[in-house]
């Protein structure tokens, strides 16, 4: 196997040190590859847990036996215990009578 010329190193060593363009996208490479390697995880981390809290929003409780589930029947499926979430609490009230009336009044 033959080892490149010193010639070919000290063409390279020109390019990456003098400020040249191609100096210049080398490092700006580097930098940006570095920058998504170091932020990476950070990332991840949030999209699984933005991913956790929505799996978590869509789950029901029972809160007879407190077992998790995801389907949508009405009776729990470890109890047999009926469910209620809130979801099904606020389907049948008129929304004249879910709002608050505020009147102002002076302070003197």
């Amino acid at each position: 196997m033959k080892k490149p010329s010193s010639l070919i190193w000290m063409a390279l060593f020109f390019i990456v040190i003098l400020p040249t363009p191609v100096g210049k996208f080398i490092f700006d490479l580097a930098g940006g590859i570095f920058l998504f390697l170091a932020l990476l995880p950070i990332i991840l981390g949030g999209v699984g847990w933005l991913s956790w809290k929505i799996i978590k929003a869509k789950a029901k409780t029972c809160e007879a036996c407190g077992s998790s589930f995801f389907n949508n029947q009405a009776i729990c499926p470890i109890c047999g215990e009926k469910v209620t979430s809130a979801e099904q609490s606020f389907d049948n009230i008129p929304a004249s009578s879910a709002t608050i009336d505020i009147k102002p009044e002076e302070i003197k």
